[in-house]
């Protein structure tokens, strides 16, 4: 039941993806749904299995082309998806240096207080207006590609605070599976939900931006023994990073297929 749980939880977070995929659309004047949006980002999913972890990003633009969706409003809200995605792993990240890893290993070293980390974590999150501002001016040409011709529009406020938001709920509902499957798999109950979330995300970091790695996979179980390894220990870090594998390859496999049925449910509805 646990198991089940959790595939369960990742395809809901795949779900959350497509939503904020299609926040970003709606910013960037897209006419599309949001049960258009979820299944194509659900389906596309999964093509980050595939050697060399483009397939998903390759698959979005074709679906969403076939969706009516202009190349260039995929790719910049892609951009902007991915930047923001990043940014909030590393906030997180961040957040775990100042109040979940041991600060004693990093005395000698480290110059920075709690709240100057703090700072730097809620500053990350607004990486994609910085992206956005940079691309516009240092480099207009390639901005015009990816807006067909014009700026790029930088994502609302409103649009922004969901957008962390879902980003963030993400984050705590894998810190949701950790938990359980480290009580119930491995008898286990030490480290918070919020702890995990954070660890988590620097794992998952590492094995987003690690280039060919498909799904990160590897990566992000190898930086889990790691940064999980203090909190629950050393061989139960390792059964984690196995189990959440599982886990999250049969949830996006879940995800693929409820993607596949809401594309065919959407296009039912349009012919009608």
């Amino acid at each position: 039941s646990v198991l089940l749980a959790g595939i369960l939880l990742i395809a809901i977070i795949s779900g959350l993806g497509g939503w904020i995929w299609f926040l970003l659309l709606r910013d960037q004047r897209a006419d599309t749904t949001v049960p258009e949006a979820v299944g194509i980002f659900a389906v596309a999913q999964f093509g980050k299995y595939i050697p060399g972890n483009v397939g998903h990003h390759v698959g979005r633009v074709v679906m969403a082309k076939s969706a009516g969706i202009p190349v260039p409003i995929t790719l910049s809200t892609m951009l902007v998806e991915v930047v923001w995605g990043v940014g909030v792993a590393a906030g997180l990240g961040v957040f775990s240096l100042a109040y979940f890893v041991d600060q004693s290993e990093l005395d000698a070293h480290w110059v920075f207080s709690s709240w100057q980390l703090g700072i730097g974590a809620a500053a990350l999150m607004t990486l994609p207006w910085l992206g956005i501002f940079i691309l516009n001016n240092g480099l207009p040409q390639f901005a015009k590609r990816l807006s067909g011709g014009g700026r790029i529009a930088s994502p609302r406020l409103v649009t922004a605070l969901r957008v962390v938001a879902i980003y963030l709920s993400a984050f705590v509902i894998v810190g949701v599976i950790l938990k359980s499957q480290a009580f119930w798999f491995f008898g286990v109950d030490k480290g918070g939900i919020l702890e995990l979330s954070c660890l988590f995300a620097i794992a998952w970091l590492a094995g987003y931006l690690v280039p060919g790695a498909p799904g990160g996979l590897g990566v992000r179980e190898a930086v889990m023994a790691l940064t999980l390894a203090p909190v629950v220990g050393e061989g139960v870090a390792v059964a984690l990073g196995a189990t959440l594998r599982v886990t999250t390859t049969l949830g996006d496999g879940l995800a693929f297929l409820l993607g596949l049925w809401i594309r065919r449910l959407t296009a039912s509805v349009q012919e009608i």
